[in-house]
């Protein structure tokens, strides 16, 4: 009985992170560090090298008066200075100009 108890509860714990994740009630944004502004220069070595090596990275935009962070992988290059961004937990898809980044990382 201990056992059925144990793994029920488990399991609605697993449900309610994934309502939450599926809802955004706690998005992954809310927690992230405001980083310096990167060089131009920078960020277009660091943008290649993502995709190339298709790194998963956390990209810091600047965003009118606030900042914005989505993690995902590049999958394509669409000019010299443009990447499509594919969000991870989702299927949702970005357009990334490399003048709107303020900071990219690479994440585990």
């Amino acid at each position: 009985m201990e056992f059925k108890q144990a793994t029920v509860s488990g399991l609605s714990h697993q449900l309610v992170k994934q309502y939450h994740r599926f809802f955004e009630l706690t998005p992954e944004g809310a927690a992230f560090v405001e980083q310096p502004q990167m060089q131009p220069a920078q960020i277009q070595l660091f943008m290649t090298q993502a995709f190339e090596r298709h790194y998963h990275v956390a990209v810091q935009f600047n965003v009118n008066d606030h900042l914005e962070q989505v993690t995902g992988r590049l999958v394509k290059q669409l000019g010299a200075n443009q990447y499509l961004l594919k969000e991870s937990h989702s299927n949702l898809y970005k357009i990334v100009f490399c003048n709107q980044i303020r900071y990219i990382q690479k994440k585990n």
